[in-house]
């Protein structure tokens, strides 16, 4: 069962994402909403990309564990 914070993979090939890693911030019946943190310069800060992801276009492959600053 999917849960909040879990890491997932996209598994779909036509997916202009494929193969990222995605950790999963919200669960729909539909499927999943999730980010990727995208790494910037040292005088910006980190941003996060978000993607939908349909049921059965992604396996579950971990659990991330968020470090607090």
């Amino acid at each position: 069962m999917i849960k909040e914070n879990d890491i997932v993979q996209i598994i779909d090939e036509k997916h202009h994402w494929f193969p990222c890693l995605i950790i999963v911030d919200e669960i729909k019946k539909w499927g999943i909403q999730g980010y990727i943190t995208l790494p910037t310069n040292k005088e910006e800060p980190n941003s996060d990309a978000y993607i939908r992801l349909e049921n059965n276009k992604y396996e579950i492959v971990g659990h991330a564990v968020i470090v607090s600053k």
